[in-house]
């Protein structure tokens, strides 16, 4: 890849992260986002929409039928899976570890209760840092996907 190619790639794929931040923040409602991770039918409706919505940038640059298939099943399901927030949880349990999710707790008896995750992992992102995280590790998860579509409208 030559330095030129990378400049337009990067240029590709700032278009699609504008696209990402509109449809996935702007047309979804707050009562579908809180409940997309537990509810595939709602999930799939917002990541219908997220798709549709990368198909007129895809279309005007002339991409084929083959890397137009590829690229909506990148944004589709690559969303699907996101927006069930399991890959946030796995990366605060093995790469944040906040003690909340991780550490025993002390009974008022003195003994240790194990660490109960999930718990852990709710209690965490009801605070300030956690939901800061908890966004900006989302988001990132998400734009990493943008770039093998940005790779195929360059290369298309």
């Amino acid at each position: 890849m030559t330095i030129t190619e990378l400049g337009t790639m990067g240029g590709l794929f700032a278009i699609l992260t504008l696209i990402h931040f509109f449809v996935d923040w702007g047309l979804q409602t707050h009562s579908e986002a809180m409940i997309k991770h537990n509810h595939p039918w709602v999930r799939a409706r917002h990541c219908a929409i997220y798709t549709a919505s990368f198909l007129p940038l895809l279309l005007w640059c002339r991409m084929t039928w083959l890397p137009l298939l590829i690229s909506a099943n990148i944004l589709f399901w690559s969303h699907f899976a996101q927006d069930t927030y399991v890959s946030i949880y796995y990366w605060m349990l093995y790469i944040r570890r906040p003690p909340c999710m991780t550490e025993p707790t002390r009974t008022e008896r003195g003994t240790f209760v194990p660490a109960d995750p999930k718990a852990g992992f709710l209690q965490f992102i009801d605070t300030t840092l956690g939901k800061i995280l908890m966004i900006v590790i989302d988001q990132v998860i998400h734009l990493l996907f943008l770039l093998p579509v940005a790779y195929m409208l360059l290369k298309h």
